[in-house]
């Protein structure tokens, strides 16, 4: 078709187009269907985000060796990490004793590990998902209010769960709405998508109020922070204009519906922490948080160094029951994980293992992102990095209180942000000569 290839020809189409044309390669076609799908269903049906991403792993079998040949040294380097992290990992399988969670652990980690061929198979598409991505967050968080709310006025539960728990539930429709909200400011002259944006964020709000997950609502002023940092010194007036007016109306009106669920959630953190040290049975997740992450730290004082062994949270917390070193937190003492990546990474590996934890999953891919937002003169390139780096500060916030690299739903969620927004940045670089193999 006039000398150009089938991924040229896709990217320019329309995304209805790129969704549903019959006459073009039918992986691009069904990477695509992949992306758009997996937003909308990653959070509100059991187990599907996890098949999308076994999809996308077998298939880039077939189809990472071209993507090989056009990566940078600086993608290698954040790709090897995954490699690395995930060999170490097995590697402290030697000093685990609870054998069993800790291969459960590890079939986690095998996660980041395919991150490596589908990232190659994807540059070696030379296709754009961010978009056909963000078109599924704007149908899922649409989805995921409807469920919300058959949740709470139908089936009479206090929290929106979607398929799982109000943590992920909140967590991701909150991080949808942002996307959503960045790409608005990107695209707010094409009306038709203003039209359809502006909803969905709200509706992602509202989702994420519904939820009463107190994580992603402390995530909003926390990227407001990180964003407002980032561009100082490229913001016009007329910008922090809009940027400002658009906090406030947003502030006004979520404070006005359901302001009740806030005030319970962020109340009983007090509360529960008050409550941490001395009760059998903490009255709130604070508190049951609190005592594990003092375990983490007491069984990283005798393992400072490489940690007790990956999966032995459990093991080591009944342990220090057992010296009366902790204090009787039956659920604290008795969970798998620290409900903290860091703090579960700093008692299982020791500070080599959560050091490599943040180099791997958070500082290298964000230096190969922000060298290309910080470069770029590319609208697109500019766009997709941006989006990269709030996913990462993201994940790394939800860290926080979730120890999420132990759930498969959040680890899916994770690889695909960083697939479709760092492998479409560079697609899109390389294809206008910002890239070099060197």
């Amino acid at each position: 078709m006039n000398g150009k290839t089938d991924a040229e020809i896709i990217g320019a189409l329309p995304l209805q187009q790129r969704l549903f044309a019959l006459d073009l390669d039918w992986r691009n076609k069904l990477l695509y269907l992949l992306f758009f799908f997996f937003p909308i269903l990653t959070a509100t049906v059991r187990h599907v985000g996890s098949t999308l991403y076994a999809l996308l792993t077998l298939l880039s079998l077939f189809y990472f060796r071209k993507g090989m040949k056009v990566l940078s040294s600086q993608e290698k380097r954040f790709l090897l990490g995954f490699a690395v992290f995930f060999f170490l990992s097995f590697l402290s399988l030697l000093m685990t004793e609870d054998l069993r969670v800790g291969v459960q652990r590890l079939e986690r980690y095998a996660r980041f590990l395919v991150i490596i061929p589908i990232y190659c198979m994807l540059r070696g598409r030379t296709i754009e998902t961010g978009k056909v991505f963000l078109a599924g967050s704007l149908v899922a968080v649409f989805a995921m209010l409807a469920q919300g709310l058959y949740q709470i006025n139908v089936l009479n539960a206090f929290h929106a769960n979607g398929a799982y728990n109000k943590i992920i539930m909140g967590n991701f429709s909150v991080l949808f709405s942002v996307f959503l909200f960045i790409s608005f400011l990107f695209y707010r002259n094409k009306w038709k998508y203003s039209m359809l944006a502006i909803p969905g964020v709200y509706a992602g709000l509202y989702v994420g109020l519904l939820s009463g997950c107190r994580t992603a609502w402390l995530f909003l002023p926390m990227i407001t922070v990180y964003l407002l940092i980032l561009y100082r010194k490229r913001l016009s007036k007329k910008n922090w204009q809009i940027f400002i007016l658009g906090l406030v109306i947003s502030s006004m009106l979520m404070g006005v519906a359901q302001s009740e669920r806030l005030k319970l959630g962020f109340k009983g953190l007090s509360d529960s922490a008050a409550a941490a040290f001395t009760s059998e049975v903490p009255s709130g997740t604070v508190g049951e948080r609190l005592v594990m992450w003092r375990n983490s730290f007491l069984i990283f004082k005798d393992s400072p160094i490489f940690g007790t062994g990956m999966g032995d949270f459990k093991h080591d917390s009944i342990i220090l029951l057992e010296k009366g070193l902790s204090y009787k937190n039956d659920f604290a003492v008795h969970s798998t994980n620290a409900h903290n990546i860091y703090f579960m990474l700093l008692a299982e590996g020791g500070l080599f293992g959560l050091t490599l934890l943040v180099f791997v999953l958070f500082v290298l891919p964000y230096r190969f992102v922000y060298g290309l937002w910080k470069k770029t003169s590319d609208k697109s390139v500019h766009f997709y990095a941006l989006l990269a780096m709030i996913s990462l500060v993201a994940f790394a916030w939800f860290g926080v209180s979730e120890s999420w690299v132990n759930r498969n739903t959040i680890i899916n969620a994770y690889c695909i942000t960083l697939l479709v927004f760092i492998a479409s940045a560079a697609n899109r670089a390389s294809a206008i000569g910002e890239i070099s193999l060197k």
